[in-house]
């Protein structure tokens, strides 16, 4: 019984469990050039960012645009809210990500739903994507 706990422990320590949202802007035809739609993404992570009081970070292999960070807390336990946006094959990802927790913390929460809602007013329903 003990050896099971040990595992259990060393288990749950060396899984970092994270919440993460992907949504992805795929340009309709004719509507926005690509240029413009990578323009307008930074603009609207930007916007997101400062409402929700993200500082920036620098440029990472995943993020090559720069992205934004800000801690959040469930139950007065600290966690990591990390906003990207990026290029992606087809279009632009945003991407939002809790890091050591399991469900999302107030920050992310409303920061991932503003974000989808932004997204659905500003693109549409037809080049947004939910990954």
């Amino acid at each position: 019984m003990r050896s099971f706990l040990i595992c259990g422990i060393a288990l749950i320590v060396a899984c970092d469990p994270a919440r993460t949202v992907r949504f992805e802007i795929v340009p309709v035809a004719g509507v926005t050039a690509d240029s413009a739609l990578a323009i307008e993404a930074l603009q609207i992570a930007q916007t997101l960012a400062q409402r929700y009081q993200m500082r920036p970070v620098r440029a990472y292999d995943a993020c090559p645009s720069g992205g934004y960070f800000v801690q959040d807390s469930i139950g007065g336990r600290r966690l990591g809210l990390n906003f990207c946006v990026r290029p992606s094959s087809v279009g632009v990802e945003f991407r939002v990500v809790e890091i050591i927790t399991s469900r999302w913390g107030p920050k992310g929460d409303a920061l991932r739903l503003a974000l989808r809602d932004t997204l659905r007013t500003h693109f549409g329903d037809a080049a947004l994507h939910t990954k």
